[in-house]
C-alpha cells in the first residue's frame, strides 16, 4: 500500500511537472513569435510615455480592485476575519496566482487562510468557486454588451470570410482555434486520467466524497439576500476597476485603440485564460488573445503587441508591489515566519 502511494506521487509530480514545461516552452514560443513581428524597444518607449503621476493612478486603481477583491472574500467567509487580515493575503495571492502556473497560486490563498483564522480548506476553496461564479456572471453580462455593440461589425467581417477569399488575418484566428482545442482536449483527458486514478480506492472514494459534500454546503449556502447581492456588486466593482485601470494605461500609450476594442480584447482574453496554459509569468499566453482579439478587428499588429506587453509589464510590477507588501505585512503580524 505504501509503496503504491509513493508510485502514484510520484506520477503525480511527474505529471505536474511534464504540464508545467509545456506551458513554459509554449509561452516562450508565442513571446518570441510576437516579438518577431515588431521591434522590442517600441515596449519600453510605450511604457515611457506614461508619466509618472499616472502610473501612481493607476496603481492606486489596481489596488482598489484587489481591495475590492478582499472585501468580497471576507463577504463570502463570514468568519470574522478583518479587511486589515485579509488584504495582505490576498495581495500575495494575487501575486503568486500570476507567477505561478497551472494555478498553483490558488493554494497560497487556501494555505494563509488556514493560518491566518484558521479557516478550512472546503470554506476556502467554496469562497473561491462562489468568487469564480459571480466573476462569471459578469463576465457574460459584460461580454454580452461588448459584442452587441460589435454585431453589425462582427456579422460583416464573418460574411465577408465567408463570401470572399480568406485574408491574413482570419488565417492568423483559425490558427489559434486547434492550438486552444487540443489544449482543451489535453486538459479533460488529464483530468479524466487524474480523477479515475484517485478514485481506484475506496478509502479515497469515501474521503473524497466527504470533501466534495462539504465545499458544496459551502457554496449552496448562499441565499438570495443582501449578501449575495454583495458579492455581485462587489464583482461588478472588481471587474471595473481592473478594466478601468488598463484603459487609463493605454490612454497615455499613444497606440490606436478605440474603448470597446479594448474591453473585447480583454474579454477575449479572460476567456482564453480557461486554456490549461501559463508561461512563464503567464508571458505569451496573457498577450497571444488580446493581440488576436485587436488585430481580427483592424488594429494594427504593431500596436496590438506593443500594447499588450506593456499592459502586462505594468500590472505585473504593480502585482510584484502589493506581494511584497503582503509578505512584509504578514510577517510583521507574525503569521508568515522566515
Amino acid at each position: 500500500m505504501a509503496s503504491r502511494k509513493m508510485d502514484q506521487k510520484k506520477h503525480t509530480n511527474k505529471r505536474k511537472i511534464r504540464s508545467a514545461v509545456i506551458s513554459i516552452v509554449i509561452g516562450v514560443i508565442i513571446v518570441w513569435f510576437l516579438l518577431s513581428k515588431i521591434d522590442p524597444r517600441d515596449i519600453p518607449r510605450a511604457i515611457g510615455n506614461i508619466p509618472l503621476q499616472n502610473l501612481v493612478v493607476a496603481f492606486l486603481l489596481y489596488t482598489t480592485s484587489v481591495f475590492l477583491k478582499a472585501v468580497r472574500f471576507r463577504i463570502i467567509l463570514r468568519t470574522g476575519i478583518s479587511l486589515r487580515q485579509i488584504f495582505p493575503i490576498v495581495s500575495l495571492y494575487m501575486f503568486l496566482a500570476d507567477i505561478l502556473p497551472l494555478r498553483t497560486g490558488e493554494l497560497s490563498y487556501m494555505y494563509l487562510l488556514k493560518k491566518e483564522a484558521n479557516t478550512p480548506g472546503t470554506k476556502s476553496l467554496a469562497s473561491l468557486i462562489i468568487g469564480g461564479v459571480s466573476d462569471a456572471i459578469v463576465f457574460m453580462i459584460a461580454t454580452f454588451i461588448v459584442v452587441w455593440h460589435f454585431r453589425d461589425r462582427l456579422i460583416g467581417l464573418w460574411a465577408h470570410r465567408l463570401i470572399g477569399s480568406w485574408t491574413y488575418k482570419s488565417i492568423y484566428l483559425l490558427a489559434y482555434m486547434p492550438i486552444a482545442l487540443l489544449a482543451v482536449g489535453l486538459f479533460i483527458l488529464i483530468k479524466r486520467k487524474w480523477i479515475s486514478t484517485q478514485f481506484r480506492t475506496r478509502r479515497y472514494l469515501s474521503f473524497i466524497k466527504m470533501k466534495l459534500l462539504e465545499v458544496v454546503r459551502e457554496v449552496t449556502n448562499v441565499t438570495p439576500d443582501i449578501r449575495l447581492l454583495g458579492i455581485f456588486v462587489s464583482s461588478v466593482l472588481i471587474m471595473l476597476f481592473r478594466f478601468g485601470t488598463q484603459w487609463y494605461l493605454v490612454r497615455f500609450m499613444e497606440i490606436a485603440i478605440g474603448i470597446w476594442e479594448f474591453f473585447l480584447a480583454l474579454l477575449f482574453g479572460l476567456l482564453f485564460s480557461l486554456v490549461p496554459i501559463h508561461g512563464p509569468a503567464g508571458f505569451g499566453t496573457v498577450e497571444a488573445p488580446w493581440v488576436l482579439a485587436l488585430v481580427y478587428l483592424n488594429i494594427p499588429k504593431e500596436d496590438a503587441i506593443t500594447s499588450g506587453f506593456s499592459l502586462h509589464i505594468i500590472i505585473l510590477l504593480f502585482c510584484i508591489i502589493l506581494g511584497l507588501y503582503g509578505i512584509v505585512a504578514l510577517r510583521k503580524s507574525g503569521r508568515l515566519k522566515e
